[in-house]
């Protein structure tokens, strides 16, 4: 069995996957001020909660520095498996267009492979969580950019922290209206409308570009249905989008060794 971790800013999330069967998923907060022996409590309860033993592989990807070594060192800790990092020189299967491509996250990596895998290009992947990530990835497999903004709950957070007056909102289960009546309406129309106007702004524009014609989008994190919900596109959804891309490239790895 291979156990998929992404560490995030906000959470980790933990996978396990059977061949191709995600036996299940799960959540941790990402707390810097945890010793790696507090992190190896947590997962070896998780794995023991789901009754899923007998991990023979490991791969993580972080974008929080502060982070990779610890848990690193927690998985090894309950399972004694070797850890496939993603990082530089891991076999992506795609080709990445940027300045530096060291640079490109390990979760965007493992979004890419999986939506290039699952659905194939072209298409806009939206990735939705503590920030936002709006990227092209055109018909020639090659990722070509993106855009970073702020996160639609740490705007929400922002504008409470920066407005005394400001009430505290609800997003979720709330249908906006573009003309807010009151500050509690005005701030959730602001938030999630003008999520929705920026992500189809984008698809628009990098919808235009060579090799992007009837590019599929693409939405994945914990806030991508929210993100999305008043987009005016069509968004696929894929929860698991980050996991299932992390064990293609844990795949990808062992058959080029």
């Amino acid at each position: 069995m291979l156990l998929a971790i992404d560490i995030g800013n906000s959470n980790i999330t933990i996978g396990v996957f059977e061949d191709e069967t995600l036996l299940f998923k799960a959540k941790i907060s990402a707390q810097s001020e945890r010793s790696a022996d507090e992190y190896a409590a947590l997962l070896y309860d998780l794995l023991r909660l789901h009754g899923t033993g007998g991990i023979t592989a490991c791969i993580l990807s972080s974008v929080v520095p502060t982070l990779t070594g610890l848990v690193e060192t927690a998985a090894h800790t309950v399972t004694n498996a070797q850890i496939l990092r993603v990082g530089p020189g891991i076999r992506t299967g795609f080709r990445i267009r940027i300045d530096d491509p060291s640079q490109l996250g390990g979760d965007l990596v493992a979004d890419t492979l999986a939506a290039l895998t699952d659905y194939g290009p072209p298409f806009v992947l939206i990735d939705a969580g503590t920030v936002t990530t709006i990227a092209a990835v055109d018909r020639t497999r090659t990722y070509l950019g993106g855009c970073i903004i702020p996160g639609l709950r740490r705007s929400a957070g922002l504008l409470r922290e920066t407005a005394a007056l400001l009430p505290p909102i609800d997003l979720a289960n709330q249908k906006p209206d573009c003309l807010g009546r009151n500050s509690t309406d005005a701030m959730r129309s602001g938030l999630l409308l003008g999520s929705a106007m920026i992500i189809d702004g984008f698809i628009e524009r990098y919808s235009a570009l060579p090799d992007m014609d009837h590019a599929k989008s693409i939405a994945t994190g914990g806030s991508a249905q929210l993100v999305t919900a008043c987009c005016s596109r069509k968004i696929i959804q894929d929860a698991d989008l980050t996991l299932k891309g992390l064990r293609y490239l844990y795949e990808g790895s062992r058959k080029s060794r």
